[in-house]
């Protein structure tokens, strides 16, 4: 999909997006229906699971805790001592997110070959990322290093491109090792995409409670803040267990505003990361039956 094509999907997206604010429920899934709770019929097993990466992985301490809200029995987090767990066939699912640093590529292979060999049904989720310093080795106009407040300076269209960019790269490095390995191995979170939606909802003003695109990044980095935390656990989990992120509990009567823009910004970002992950196929969901 070219950039054009993706700026014309996500204007069509935005109605969508903030319709989940009062509710609205994505579409269905591999078929499993979500309820209006957004739990779906039947949850899925729960996985034994490990998470790897370096500040990126922002989501691991969030990601357990979405199973248990929907209803998954049988998680394990099986992140301490990943090795010996792959050794013995007790890891279903190796989750690994940083900024894409070179040696990437080794770790995925190895680790994927490795969980293989001792579980036939060895998963490796690889974080297409989004991007250190959104893809500029600095600002021209200055020849200083990006700040935070740069980020508000981004224009939507040329980081789509760069994402894209990213993801493309994401996706030969997974052909690459499943073919070698002969069958669908690693699959690719595509938080960077997701997180491009996000910041276009920021600057059409669709985003409750936040103006600037600075604001979901805590340093010039960026890492993410509590919100892009958010999204990527809701992607890492839609891609993992290939069902809708857990709606959030209903407000009471009552609730102040301040908790209702919280809770609107949740079900868009819960919107946003089904959304974007159930129909990337390399995440899996797209065209599994």
């Amino acid at each position: 999909m070219n950039v054009k094509q993706k700026s014309s999907v996500i204007a069509l997206l935005l109605a969508t997006l903030v319709s989940a604010a009062v509710g609205a429920e994505p579409a269905a899934t591999a078929g499993k229906a979500p309820n209006p709770d957004g739990k779906v019929a039947q949850p899925p097993a729960g996985v034994r699971i490990s998470i790897a990466g370096n500040s990126w992985s922002a989501w691991g301490g969030l990601l357990l805790p979405l199973g248990k809200e929907a209803g998954i029995e049988g998680q394990i987090d099986g992140s301490k001592e990943a090795k010996q767990r792959l050794e013995k066939g007790e890891i279903d699912v190796v989750t690994y997110g940083t900024h894409g640093k070179p040696e990437d590529t080794n770790f995925v292979t190895k680790t994927a070959e490795l969980g293989l060999k001792h579980n036939p049904n060895f998963r490796f989720y690889y974080q297409a990322s989004w991007l250190v310093g959104d893809g500029k080795a600095g600002i021209p106009s200055t020849g200083r290093w990006m700040a935070n407040k740069d980020y508000d300076n981004t224009k939507i269209d040329a980081l789509e491109a760069a994402t894209d960019e990213r993801c493309k790269s994401a996706e030969g490095v997974a052909d690459g090792i499943n073919k070698t390995l002969g069958k669908r191995v690693v699959f690719i979170v595509p938080v960077g995409d997701a997180i491009v939606k996000l910041r276009t909802l920021i600057v059409a003003g669709k985003f409750p409670g936040v103006k600037r695109q600075s604001e979901i990044f805590p340093d010039a980095m960026p890492h993410l803040g509590g919100l892009g935390a958010s999204l990527q656990a809701y992607c890492h989990f839609s891609a993992i267990y290939r069902i809708p992120p857990p709606a959030p509990a209903p407000l009471p009567e009552g609730t102040d505003q301040g908790k209702k823009d919280a809770y609107a910004q949740q079900e868009i970002l819960r919107q946003i990361a089904w959304e974007t992950v159930s129909k990337y196929p390399y995440a899996g969901i797209a065209n599994t039956k």
